[in-house]
């Protein structure tokens, strides 16, 4: 943001200098009102606020006439007036003509200043935001529709392995009921997709299903997003519908929702119990009905002790979780999953000549562990799928891969109890993490009581 001074006081613009210089804002200086109105001419969206002193000299024009002309010019633009004395007229008068403040030049005209060059920075900084949302969701209402019937095909959860089963029909017990969902897994696993195929298999599949990355917005904005907007909430901000308003009698996605701002966590956990907001900048409230499902990859357990993630929000989506398994632990859905992106790409993409892996191939491709999971190995196939000129793809076609899996890492190193104390560490780790760090969940995987866990996992120090 640029700050454009118009003041014939060689002492007021060293002072705007100085105040803008702390916040590693621009200033450009004019004593002649005539010279300024040509610049912003010249570029009217450069200048987020305007310091123009009301007495210009003789024979110049007022600030205030000054004013009115930059309004015509650049009407977002923002103005303070600055004058020798107090005029409650000449006061309203600016006012009228645009500016959002009239500072006397008195004992504290720099506390004023710098408390206006603030909110004007911040504002600049919301308007900025929300112009790159806008840019980013120009197709939002076209989303909207976007898991309808033959894209919700084309995005499919794929896999036929047990895990893949058990999780499929975990969705279609969980999907009739109107409650929130929290959908845990590694990065890369299908998150949106089992979000997708909850709303799908829903009663509300013919309503909306709508998404936002929480993680990529700041908490102005996210707000904005959520609530919507108001006309004029912002300075020529626009009318807008928010997420919660779009995803009425549907489904709304809360991707990344551990990243949340945690001041903001409590509006969400008003919106989820009562189903009712306000737009920003509005007074109305709406109430909607939309069912939230969550998604993250965070450690929240870990997030909540550290003050980072509220409890009662947890306790609220949290009415039915989902665990989604890292690919590593369901390697029998690698050949169905990599056939299945083989597909998708040829008919997004004329000219894909492979239709298939050959079976050396699909078996190095499920020797790897895959640490970014079905997004890594679509990704990698797709590579592939474009440089190969044949009709299969066979091993020599792949780039090096490791066939080691995760149990299998540390084989090599270490003596016999070493490896055994590593196996028993990761059997317990991974039981923890499929059952969401619940202890008894757990115990019933590995066939153990709860008494029998507890105690090795004190033994090993784990933490859960």
């Amino acid at each position: 943001m640029k700050i454009l001074v118009v003041d014939d006081q060689a002492e007021m613009v060293k002072l705007v200098t100085e105040l803008a210089k702390a916040r590693s804002l621009d200033v450009e200086s004019h004593s002649d009102p005539d010279k300024a109105i040509a610049a912003v001419k010249k570029n009217p969206k450069a200048y987020g606020l305007a310091i123009l002193d009301y007495d210009l000299g003789r024979r110049k024009k007022t600030g205030i006439a000054l004013l009115q002309e930059l309004r015509k010019l650049a009407p977002e633009l923002r103005a303070v007036m600055l004058s020798g004395q107090g005029n409650i007229p000449l006061a309203v008068e600016a006012m009228k003509a645009g500016a959002s403040a009239w500072i006397e030049k008195n004992f504290d005209l720099s506390d004023k200043l710098e408390a206006n060059i603030a909110r004007a920075a911040e504002l600049s900084s919301v308007m900025d935001d929300l112009a790159r949302a806008q840019e980013k969701n120009r197709e939002l209402t076209a989303r909207v529709d976007f898991y309808q019937e033959e894209l919700y095909r084309k995005y499919r959860v794929v896999g036929q392995s047990p895990a893949m089963k058990e999780l499929l029909q975990h969705v279609e017990r969980l999907a009739p009921i109107p409650r929130p969902v929290l959908i845990r897994g590694e990065r890369g696993t299908g998150k949106e997709l089992v979000a997708a195929a909850i709303h799908q298999a829903s009663p509300r599949k013919s309503g909306p299903f709508v998404t936002l990355n929480c993680a990529a917005l700041s908490e102005g904005l996210l707000e904005c997003e959520l609530f919507g907007q108001e006309e004029n909430a912002f300075n020529n901000a626009p009318f807008r519908r928010g997420r919660f308003e779009l995803a009425h009698k549907g489904t709304l996605f809360l991707d990344e929702i551990g990243n949340m701002p945690y001041d903001f966590q409590q509006k969400i956990l008003r919106v989820l119990e009562y189903q009712t907001f306000e737009r920003v900048g509005g007074g109305q409230t709406i109430k909607v009905d939309v069912r939230v499902v969550a998604a993250t990859n965070a450690d929240l357990e870990k997030e909540m002790k550290r003050g980072r993630f509220r409890e009662d929000l947890y306790d609220r989506l949290a009415f039915e979780q989902v665990r989604l398994p890292p690919l590593r632990e369901h390697r029998e859905d690698i050949p169905q999953l990599a056939a299945h992106f083989l597909r998708l790409l040829a008919s997004e993409v004329p000219g894909i000549e492979p239709e298939a892996l050959e079976p050396e191939a699909e078996k190095l491709l499920a020797g790897h562990d895959w640490p970014g999971n079905i997004r890594e190995l679509k990704f990698f196939v797709e590579r592939v799928a474009y440089r190969t000129r044949r009709k299969t793809i066979a091993a020599e076609d792949l780039p090096p891969l490791e066939k080691a899996g995760p149990a299998e890492a540390d084989e090599t190193s270490g003596g016999f109890r070493q490896r055994v104390a590593q196996f028993r560490r990761k059997l317990i780790e991974e039981a923890l993490a499929r059952s969401g760090g619940d202890r008894g969940r757990a115990a019933k995987l590995l066939k153990l009581s709860a008494q029998e866990l507890a105690e090795i996992v004190e033994g090993m120090g784990l933490e859960t």
